[in-house]
């Protein structure tokens, strides 16, 4: 049996660091009180900003508002820089080859739609990146596949066969081609 007082735990030294990435709103009007603000977590939906923290509770946590992705400058490095990373993802949460189901973004690397080449600026970009899993972008790179992204977010591939695929954030459709028309 224990005797003795009782220690005392610090449990910020034992919780993990958590860091929960929001979407914010603006409030409705003007006379709204603070911290009563509606947030929407990604695969969860919308709460209170209160309501954040009370679930989180003594843990130590971060609330990062997404980033602006309009708002992404582009650089002159192969290397993806957080930001991009973070934007791309709200951009194309899923792995954008034709069909692909992962949502884990752990398992994606970013990949250049068009192929980075030493000394041309500006092409790491938000709509020169796509997520991708490993085998996807291998099958992207050695295996016949063609794609571009006309617009960030939106992506167009032709197959080794010929045909064509519009990938974005609702999934995939086949294209097809009417040439009577």
């Amino acid at each position: 049996m224990r005797t003795g007082p009782r220690p005392i735990l610090d449990w910020t030294k034992v919780l993990p660091q958590v860091t929960v990435t929001v979407h914010t709103y603006a409030p409705a009007c003007a006379c709204d009180e603070p911290g009563t603000g509606i947030v929407r977590i990604p695969d969860h939906g919308p709460v209170t900003a209160d309501w954040v923290r009370r679930w989180l509770g003594e843990s130590a946590f971060t609330i990062r508002p997404v980033l602006a992705v309009e708002g992404q400058a582009p650089v002159d490095a192969y290397e993806v820089p957080d930001s991009h990373r973070r934007a791309v993802q709200v951009l194309n949460p899923a792995d954008v080859f034709p069909y692909a189901t992962s949502t884990s973004p752990g398992s994606h690397q970013l990949d250049h739609t068009r192929a980075y080449q030493r000394g041309r600026p500006g092409q790491s970009r938000i709509g020169n990146y796509g997520p991708m899993t490993g085998f996807h972008h291998r099958i992207k790179t050695h295996g016949g596949w063609q794609v571009q992204q006309p617009f960030p977010g939106i992506f167009l591939w032709r197959d080794p066969y010929g045909a064509l695929y519009l990938v974005d954030h609702t999934g995939t459709r086949r294209l097809t081609v009417d040439l009577a028309a």
